[in-house]
């Protein structure tokens, strides 16, 4: 059974590797095979092979983010991650959209949860993509104009 000590320490070397790094053949050994995303992005199926092509479109979108973990609490077998993730949008923020230039900065929430032998079985998360919408003028700030 690994600690929560341990599960934190494993969530920062996927943060690092995975998506500071673009190292998404990492994310294939510690995600389990039946690993479930409770929150994938539209169109994502939740599982384990939807989970790392997300991830390599995020790193082809965005080669210059940067995600810099804020704080991490761990339980049991689960670790809370808030992180900010930064960037440049030079690719369009959502495959089809124009390019803007602009930098942006969102902030995550992640719930991840591993099993006996440190694997990751799930994740549940929120970003906030309104923020960065906003922030690259793709929407309207409330009460303001994009």
């Amino acid at each position: 059974m690994t600690t929560p000590e341990q599960n934190m320490a494993a969530c920062r070397e996927f943060n690092e590797r995975v998506l500071n790094e673009g190292d998404v053949s990492y994310a294939e050994k510690v995600l389990r095979d039946d690993f479930v995303d409770h929150s994938p992005p539209p169109g994502g199926a939740g599982d384990k092979a939807s989970t790392i092509a997300m991830f390599q479109q995020m790193h082809e979108q965005f080669p210059d983010s940067k995600a810099e973990i804020l704080d991490m609490i761990a339980a049991g077998d689960k670790v809370s991650i808030r992180t900010r993730v930064t960037g440049t949008d030079t690719k369009g923020f959502m495959p089809g959209m124009t390019p803007t230039g602009k930098a942006y900065a969102m902030e995550t929430i992640d719930v991840v949860t591993f099993d006996q032998d440190g694997m990751n079985t799930e994740h549940y998360g929120i970003a906030d993509v309104a923020g960065v919408m906003m922030q690259l003028g793709l929407m309207p700030a409330p009460g303001g104009s994009a």
